[in-house]
């Protein structure tokens, strides 16, 4: 029986697929050969590869797969990347010690760190530029590695992916991907983290930096965008956008890192959000996305509504009164939409007199503006 087209998906062991391949060249007719690959003659044996899947990632990665996460720098994919793995070790879903993390892109400071992580939880930390090995000659290592049975079950991270590839070169890419296809077909797992461009497409999704042909080589696909960062507590939302299996749509994680802490800590502090903290952190992202696309409107009008509140044709009459500096740098257009889109982040609106906005600082009692500037 043939393994050596289903190789790639599936993974079986070197004697198997020896013997396949034996048994395929001893068929003397094509007819013969193509009823041998026939995907019914292995039903049961592909159910049982399917059942033996895990989740590397919770609810994300799964084994035999190429999984790519990308996202902006300092986003965390690192710790979120170690945190997955010694949750995934401490379930007794992988083996410590079939985990090959490839750390390409940290300092000193910080690798020595995650490689006293990688030793108590027992997984292998390797950095190329710290042994003198060029990226280049790793990935010739996990070619050679590829061609034998003990690449069969091993859990390899390449954390960042433009330090295996060039990111502009298909090329380049494509070899790289070659390496990586030949472990898949040899049931191991690959899981990348790569980059975004630091400028968003035009709904204000995530980018990834790459060319296009990414998308079709690898199995799974997530942005990790940032939902909302105060210094102190930040919250990232996984977003898949392509899958080969069972694997979640969106989940949202959050950490904290607290002056003084240590990397421990920030790692300890990682967490599952739940739907109403998810919620929370949307929306004070989505206040964020808005107050930076209007922060010129958003001045001007915060400023006028210091002396009291005012209706929306005394705003725009303030607008054209040529008196402010800051006006030249939005139109009467997109001042009408600020009030709109930021009304209930920065301020408020009631109704006045005949009906009329009124526009408030959030918080502050709405009045008129003749009250207001006779401060009355």
């Amino acid at each position: 029986m043939n393994r050596a087209l289903d190789d790639e998906f599936y993974g079986v062991s070197p004697e198997h697929r020896k013997s396949s391949a034996s048994q395929i060249q001893k068929q003397s007719s094509p007819l013969d050969v193509l009823q041998e690959l026939s995907m019914t003659n292995r039903l049961d044996e592909m159910e049982t590869n399917l059942s033996n899947e895990v989740y590397i990632f919770k609810g994300m990665a799964l084994s035999g797969q190429i999984t790519l996460f990308y996202a902006k720098p300092n986003t965390g994919k690192t710790l979120l990347f170690i945190k997955f793995l010694i949750d995934a070790i401490k379930s007794k879903q992988i083996n410590a010690s079939d985990i090959f993390y490839i750390n390409a892109d940290d300092h000193y400071r910080g690798l020595l760190t995650k490689t006293k992580i990688a030793d108590k939880y027992g997984f292998h930390m390797i950095s190329p530029s710290n042994v003198g090995m060029e990226p280049s000659k790793l990935i010739q290592t996990l070619s050679d590695l590829a061609k034998t049975s003990d690449a069969q079950g091993k859990i390899i991270i390449l954390d960042t992916l433009k330090k295996f590839a060039n990111m502009m070169n298909k090329n380049s890419q494509s070899s790289l991907y070659n390496v990586l296809r030949n472990l898949i077909a040899k049931d191991a797992t690959i899981i990348i983290a790569g980059h975004a461009n630091k400028h968003p497409d035009a709904d204000g999704n995530l980018v990834y930096e790459g060319t296009s042909d990414t998308h079709n080589d690898i199995d799974c696909m997530y942005s990790i965008n940032q939902l909302s960062n105060n210094g102190n507590d930040f919250t990232v939302e996984f977003r898949n956008e392509k899958a080969r299996g069972d694997v979640i749509s969106l989940v949202s994680y959050g950490y904290t890192k607290k002056s003084g802490g240590s990397y421990c800590d920030i790692l300890d502090s990682v967490h599952e959000l739940d739907i109403e903290q998810e919620f929370h952190s949307k929306k004070e992202s989505k206040n964020a996305e808005l107050k930076a696309r209007y922060e010129s409107e958003r001045l001007f009008v915060l400023d006028l509504l210091k002396a009291g509140s005012m209706n929306h044709s005394q705003i725009l009459a303030e607008f054209g009164s040529d008196k402010y500096e800051i006006t030249k740098e939005f139109s009467r257009a997109k001042l009408s939409t600020a009030l709109k889109e930021l009304n209930g982040i920065d301020w408020e609106i009631s109704r006045g007199e005949k009906n009329a906005k009124m526009y408030a600082i959030k918080g502050t009692r709405a009045m008129s503006y003749k009250v207001a500037k006779n401060n009355e």
